[in-house]
Protein backbone atom coordinates (compact mmCIF):
# COMPACT_ATOMS: atom_id res chain seq x y z
CA UNK A 1 0.00 0.00 0.00
CA UNK A 2 1.35 3.41 -0.96
CA UNK A 3 1.36 6.22 1.58
CA UNK A 4 0.34 9.84 1.14
CA UNK A 5 3.08 12.33 2.04
CA UNK A 6 1.92 14.76 4.75
CA UNK A 7 3.75 18.09 5.14
CA UNK A 8 2.89 20.87 7.60
CA UNK A 9 3.39 24.36 6.21
CA UNK A 10 4.47 27.07 8.65
CA UNK A 11 5.15 29.94 6.27
CA UNK A 12 4.95 31.02 2.66
CA UNK A 13 8.61 30.18 2.32
CA UNK A 14 7.88 26.61 3.48
CA UNK A 15 5.14 26.37 0.90
CA UNK A 16 7.32 27.64 -1.94
CA UNK A 17 9.83 24.91 -1.11
CA UNK A 18 7.08 22.37 -1.90
CA UNK A 19 6.42 23.71 -5.41
CA UNK A 20 7.75 21.08 -7.81
CA UNK A 21 9.21 22.21 -11.17
CA UNK A 22 7.90 20.63 -14.36
CA UNK A 23 9.30 17.11 -14.73
CA UNK A 24 9.12 17.00 -18.52
CA UNK A 25 6.73 17.23 -21.45
CA UNK A 26 3.18 17.44 -20.06
CA UNK A 27 4.39 16.21 -16.67
CA UNK A 28 3.48 19.23 -14.59
CA UNK A 29 2.46 19.04 -10.94
CA UNK A 30 -1.11 20.07 -10.17
CA UNK A 31 -2.63 21.36 -6.95
CA UNK A 32 -6.01 21.65 -5.24
CA UNK A 33 -6.84 23.83 -2.23
CA UNK A 34 -9.28 22.79 0.51
CA UNK A 35 -10.39 25.24 3.19
CA UNK A 36 -10.70 22.24 5.54
CA UNK A 37 -8.02 19.56 5.79
CA UNK A 38 -10.76 17.06 6.70
CA UNK A 39 -12.31 17.23 3.22
CA UNK A 40 -11.77 14.20 1.01
CA UNK A 41 -10.76 14.24 -2.63
CA UNK A 42 -14.15 13.60 -4.19
CA UNK A 43 -15.50 15.05 -7.43
CA UNK A 44 -18.87 16.84 -7.08
CA UNK A 45 -20.73 13.87 -8.59
CA UNK A 46 -19.73 11.64 -5.68
CA UNK A 47 -21.41 14.02 -3.23
CA UNK A 48 -24.77 13.28 -4.83
CA UNK A 49 -27.09 10.46 -3.70
CA UNK A 50 -27.96 8.07 -6.50
CA UNK A 51 -30.47 6.22 -4.32
CA UNK A 52 -32.62 9.35 -4.03
CA UNK A 53 -32.94 9.70 -7.82
CA UNK A 54 -34.66 7.59 -10.48
CA UNK A 55 -31.27 6.45 -11.80
CA UNK A 56 -29.52 3.18 -10.99
CA UNK A 57 -25.86 4.07 -11.33
CA UNK A 58 -23.36 6.92 -11.11
CA UNK A 59 -22.94 6.74 -14.88
CA UNK A 60 -26.66 7.21 -15.52
CA UNK A 61 -26.81 10.13 -13.08
CA UNK A 62 -23.84 11.89 -14.68
CA UNK A 63 -25.32 11.34 -18.14
CA UNK A 64 -28.57 12.96 -17.02
CA UNK A 65 -26.68 16.00 -15.73
CA UNK A 66 -24.83 16.31 -19.04
CA UNK A 67 -28.00 15.96 -21.11
CA UNK A 68 -29.51 18.85 -19.16
CA UNK A 69 -26.35 20.91 -19.72
CA UNK A 70 -26.28 20.24 -23.46
CA UNK A 71 -29.94 21.16 -23.83
CA UNK A 72 -29.76 24.43 -21.90
CA UNK A 73 -26.22 25.81 -21.84
CA UNK A 74 -25.31 26.47 -25.48
CA UNK A 75 -26.39 30.11 -25.35
CA UNK A 76 -24.65 30.66 -22.01
CA UNK A 77 -21.30 29.23 -23.11
CA UNK A 78 -21.12 31.15 -26.38
CA UNK A 79 -19.91 28.07 -28.26
CA UNK A 80 -20.77 24.38 -28.48
CA UNK A 81 -18.22 21.93 -27.06
CA UNK A 82 -17.44 19.24 -29.60
CA UNK A 83 -16.38 16.45 -27.23
CA UNK A 84 -17.67 14.82 -24.07
CA UNK A 85 -14.44 15.79 -22.29
CA UNK A 86 -15.05 19.47 -22.98
CA UNK A 87 -18.70 19.24 -21.89
CA UNK A 88 -17.50 17.65 -18.63
CA UNK A 89 -14.89 20.38 -18.16
CA UNK A 90 -17.38 23.20 -18.70
CA UNK A 91 -19.93 21.56 -16.43
CA UNK A 92 -17.42 20.90 -13.67
CA UNK A 93 -16.07 24.45 -13.79
CA UNK A 94 -19.56 25.92 -13.42
CA UNK A 95 -20.67 23.65 -10.58
CA UNK A 96 -22.40 20.78 -12.37
CA UNK A 97 -21.88 17.45 -10.54
CA UNK A 98 -19.52 15.42 -12.75
CA UNK A 99 -16.64 12.98 -12.31
CA UNK A 100 -14.21 15.91 -12.85
CA UNK A 101 -12.69 17.71 -9.86
CA UNK A 102 -11.04 21.12 -10.31
CA UNK A 103 -7.26 21.46 -9.95
CA UNK A 104 -4.71 24.10 -10.90
CA UNK A 105 -1.22 24.15 -12.35
CA UNK A 106 -0.34 27.09 -10.05
CA UNK A 107 0.42 26.22 -6.44
CA UNK A 108 -0.35 29.74 -5.14
CA UNK A 109 -3.85 29.52 -6.61
CA UNK A 110 -4.46 26.36 -4.59
CA UNK A 111 -3.08 28.07 -1.48
CA UNK A 112 -5.53 30.93 -2.05
CA UNK A 113 -8.47 28.52 -1.87
CA UNK A 114 -6.96 26.68 1.10
CA UNK A 115 -6.85 29.95 3.07
CA UNK A 116 -10.52 30.78 2.44
CA UNK A 117 -11.52 33.08 5.34
CA UNK A 118 -14.92 31.39 5.67
CA UNK A 119 -13.26 28.63 7.74
CA UNK A 120 -10.75 30.51 9.92
CA UNK A 121 -10.65 27.96 12.75
CA UNK A 122 -9.93 24.88 10.65
CA UNK A 123 -6.63 23.74 9.17
CA UNK A 124 -6.62 23.98 5.39
CA UNK A 125 -4.84 21.73 2.93
CA UNK A 126 -3.23 21.91 -0.48
CA UNK A 127 -3.19 18.61 -2.32
CA UNK A 128 -0.41 17.99 -4.82
CA UNK A 129 -0.25 15.41 -7.60
CA UNK A 130 3.05 14.80 -9.36
CA UNK A 131 2.48 12.73 -12.50
CA UNK A 132 5.40 10.43 -13.17
CA UNK A 133 4.25 9.34 -16.61
CA UNK A 134 2.68 11.08 -19.61
CA UNK A 135 0.08 8.31 -19.81
CA UNK A 136 -1.64 9.97 -16.84
CA UNK A 137 -2.45 12.99 -19.03
CA UNK A 138 -5.32 13.10 -21.53
CA UNK A 139 -3.27 14.60 -24.36
CA UNK A 140 -5.89 14.75 -27.13
CA UNK A 141 -9.39 16.17 -26.81
CA UNK A 142 -10.88 13.46 -28.99
CA UNK A 143 -9.88 10.72 -26.54
CA UNK A 144 -12.66 8.85 -24.75
CA UNK A 145 -13.57 9.58 -21.16
CA UNK A 146 -11.06 7.44 -19.23
CA UNK A 147 -12.02 4.70 -16.82
CA UNK A 148 -8.89 5.40 -14.75
CA UNK A 149 -7.83 8.57 -12.97
CA UNK A 150 -6.40 10.97 -15.56
CA UNK A 151 -5.62 14.70 -15.83
CA UNK A 152 -7.29 16.86 -18.47
CA UNK A 153 -6.60 20.42 -19.57
CA UNK A 154 -9.61 22.21 -21.12
CA UNK A 155 -9.36 23.13 -24.79
CA UNK A 156 -11.61 26.21 -24.59
CA UNK A 157 -10.90 27.79 -21.18
CA UNK A 158 -12.86 30.87 -20.16
CA UNK A 159 -11.35 33.90 -18.38
CA UNK A 160 -11.59 32.37 -14.89
CA UNK A 161 -10.07 29.08 -16.06
CA UNK A 162 -7.17 30.97 -17.63
CA UNK A 163 -6.62 33.04 -14.49
CA UNK A 164 -6.68 29.97 -12.27
CA UNK A 165 -4.74 27.79 -14.76
CA UNK A 166 -7.49 25.23 -14.32
CA UNK A 167 -7.12 21.56 -15.10
CA UNK A 168 -9.30 18.63 -14.12
CA UNK A 169 -8.84 15.24 -12.53
CA UNK A 170 -11.18 12.61 -13.96
CA UNK A 171 -12.21 10.15 -11.24
CA UNK A 172 -13.20 6.58 -12.15
CA UNK A 173 -16.90 5.93 -11.64
CA UNK A 174 -17.91 3.21 -9.16
CA UNK A 175 -19.61 0.16 -10.62
CA UNK A 176 -23.41 0.37 -10.66
CA UNK A 177 -24.62 1.70 -7.28
CA UNK A 178 -21.42 0.93 -5.32
CA UNK A 179 -20.18 3.49 -2.82
CA UNK A 180 -17.84 6.14 -4.18
CA UNK A 181 -14.15 5.95 -3.30
CA UNK A 182 -12.04 9.01 -2.63
CA UNK A 183 -8.94 9.64 -4.72
CA UNK A 184 -6.84 9.04 -1.61
CA UNK A 185 -8.20 5.49 -1.34
CA UNK A 186 -7.59 4.85 -5.03
CA UNK A 187 -4.05 6.16 -4.72
CA UNK A 188 -3.14 4.03 -1.71
CA UNK A 189 -4.31 0.85 -3.44
CA UNK A 190 -3.28 1.75 -6.99
CA UNK A 191 -0.19 1.21 -9.08
CA UNK A 192 -0.07 4.36 -11.22
CA UNK A 193 3.23 6.26 -11.40
CA UNK A 194 2.23 9.37 -9.49
CA UNK A 195 2.91 11.02 -6.15
CA UNK A 196 0.18 12.40 -3.88
CA UNK A 197 0.97 14.85 -1.09
CA UNK A 198 -1.15 16.76 1.43
CA UNK A 199 0.28 20.09 2.55
CA UNK A 200 -1.38 21.12 5.81
CA UNK A 201 -2.04 24.84 6.29
CA UNK A 202 -2.49 25.49 10.05
CA UNK A 203 -5.52 27.57 10.96
CA UNK A 204 -3.26 29.96 12.88
CA UNK A 205 -1.37 30.82 9.67
CA UNK A 206 -4.30 31.16 7.28
CA UNK A 207 -5.01 34.88 7.67
CA UNK A 208 -1.36 35.89 7.41
CA UNK A 209 -0.76 33.72 4.36
CA UNK A 210 -3.89 35.13 2.77
CA UNK A 211 -2.62 38.69 3.18
CA UNK A 212 0.74 37.78 1.69
CA UNK A 213 -0.98 36.20 -1.31
CA UNK A 214 -2.99 39.37 -1.86
CA UNK A 215 0.26 41.38 -1.81
CA UNK A 216 1.54 39.04 -4.54
CA UNK A 217 -1.52 39.68 -6.70
CA UNK A 218 -3.28 36.42 -5.89
CA UNK A 219 -6.70 37.71 -4.87
CA UNK A 220 -10.38 37.24 -5.72
CA UNK A 221 -10.29 39.60 -8.68
CA UNK A 222 -7.36 37.69 -10.16
CA UNK A 223 -9.16 34.38 -9.63
CA UNK A 224 -12.59 35.57 -10.75
CA UNK A 225 -12.23 38.42 -13.28
CA UNK A 226 -15.05 40.95 -13.14
CA UNK A 227 -17.27 42.58 -10.56
CA UNK A 228 -17.88 39.46 -8.46
CA UNK A 229 -14.18 39.01 -7.69
CA UNK A 230 -13.69 42.74 -7.13
CA UNK A 231 -16.54 42.93 -4.61
CA UNK A 232 -15.14 39.92 -2.71
CA UNK A 233 -11.79 41.68 -2.48
CA UNK A 234 -13.38 44.89 -1.20
CA UNK A 235 -15.12 42.94 1.55
CA UNK A 236 -11.95 41.07 2.54
CA UNK A 237 -9.96 44.33 2.60
CA UNK A 238 -12.10 45.67 5.44
CA UNK A 239 -11.20 42.69 7.63
CA UNK A 240 -7.49 42.68 6.78
CA UNK A 241 -5.53 44.83 9.19
CA UNK A 242 -2.87 44.68 11.85
CA UNK A 243 -2.91 46.27 15.31
CA UNK A 244 0.76 47.13 15.37
CA UNK A 245 3.09 48.93 12.97
CA UNK A 246 6.00 49.21 15.39
CA UNK A 247 8.25 47.17 13.13
CA UNK A 248 7.61 49.72 10.36
CA UNK A 249 7.49 52.91 12.44
CA UNK A 250 9.88 52.52 15.39
CA UNK A 251 9.54 54.90 18.31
Amino acid sequence: MRSIEIVEIGSLEDFIQEIIPQLGFQRLSVYRGHASSDWKLFPPLFREEVAKTEFKSWSELESAFLIGLKQRARGELGYEPSTELEWLAQGAHHGLPTRFSNWTETALVALFFATDPSRPDEDGAVWRIIPGDRSLIISQDYEQIPEQARLYRPQRPNAAMLSQKTCFLSHPLPKEDASAESFEDLFELGSERLSLSKLIIPASEKAFLRRRLVNLGVDNRAMFPGMAGLCCDIREDLYSHTDSYEWVFPE
